[in-house]
């Protein structure tokens, strides 16, 4: 419910209980049993609706964060707020001209949520805008992300790309697998999905209050989900048929950039909630890359002993931190600066 459906809401039903109240005190005077239980039923259905709406506002104006899948009303808000800006690409970067590019190193930071910056509200928080203020003005690094990619998606983006970039940064998570294990038939992992009686579906995504318990509620209920997706990550990576499409992908896109004289650097991260237990994951795509010449920047010893809350956006939203974005960046800095030595 948006704030002027709110306000609308509010003040009908404030007229409608002025007439109401008119009739009780001047039409029907008449003390009776059902006059009194109207007016108490007026009264407590007034207290009701009216923090109701109240409830409206507070969780419109400040219950605002995002969350790992993106389907409450909160979150829909949070990139309603944050979500921008948005070039002709459909990225969350600025357009460039050719003047823009004239004489500039251009890089690509490619990959998913994860470099598109899910989670972060200042986009100059992300470790692609980092990385090109602690480069300088020499360089040129292009956000080349969308929410949901995987590999396959990525190597399109990067073939079709009207820029040739001396450098790609890839940011590799586990779940860049889903697209090879759909293809293979494996299957999709857990969704989540909005409640299925009409009326409470309807309550749920009409109201911002309804909404936050319904979906606390949730959680609650099936405080497991977490596991049952990584479980679904897990088994997709043993799998020989989904892996070695999923070899095959990864070894188009290091062949492209190969064969475009293009420095690849993969980074790859481990999952935030569980960084030990995603460790056999990260360590078998590390070692792809590596034993194709591509260097790794594989995050997951680096994480392994940190709390779960010191890495991620909030409790309900796993991916990276403005902080950890930030760690990122000086890491990558560190080995472009490196190279120029």
């Amino acid at each position: 419910m948006r704030p002027y459906s709110v306000l609308v809401g509010f003040l009908l039903v404030s007229v409608l209980l002025l007439v109401w109240s008119y009739f009780l005190r001047k039409v029907w005077t008449r003390p009776t049993r059902l006059r009194s239980f109207a007016t108490r039923a007026s009264l407590s259905a007034a207290t009701f609706i009216y923090i109701f709406f109240a409830l409206e506002l507070l969780f419109y104006s400040t219950i605002v964060f995002s969350d790992t899948f993106g389907f409450t009303l909160s979150s829909q808000r949070w990139f309603e707020k944050h979500w921008g800006p948005i070039n002709s690409f459909g990225y969350r970067d600025p357009n460039y001209s050719p003047a823009d590019l004239t004489n500039k190193q251009v890089l690509f930071v490619l990959g998913d949520s994860f470099v598109a910056g899910h989670g972060i509200e200042n986009v100059n928080d992300r470790f692609s805008n980092i990385l090109q203020k602690n480069l300088g003005p020499e360089y040129v690094v292009m956000n080349v992300a969308r929410l949901g990619w995987n590999t396959a998606d990525e190597y399109q983006a990067i073939v079709s790309s009207p820029y040739k970039p001396k450098r790609i940064i890839l940011s590799y998570f586990i779940n860049d697998i889903l697209g090879a294990a759909q293809k293979s038939g494996f299957g999709s992992p857990v969704r989540v999905e909005p409640p299925q009686n009409s009326v409470v579906r309807y309550t749920v995504r009409h109201s911002y209050t309804f909404d936050f318990a319904y979906w606390r509620l949730y959680r609650f209920r099936h405080r497991r989900l977490g596991e049952t997706y990584w479980k679904f990550l897990s088994d997709a990576y043993a799998n020989p048929q989904v892996w070695q499409l999923h070899q095959s992908e990864l070894q188009n896109l290091i062949a492209y950039t190969q064969s475009q004289q293009i420095d690849l650097i993969v980074v790859v991260f481990p999952n935030l909630t569980d960084v030990k237990g995603s460790a056999p994951l990260t360590s078998k795509v590390a070692e792809l890359f590596t034993t194709r010449g591509v260097r790794v920047v594989n995050l997951e010893p680096l994480l392994a002993q940190r709390e779960v809350r010191t890495m991620t956006v909030n409790s309900l939203d796993a991916h990276p931190n403005a902080a950890l974005h930030a760690e990122v960046a000086n890491l990558l800095t560190k080995i472009m600066q490196n190279d120029l030595k």
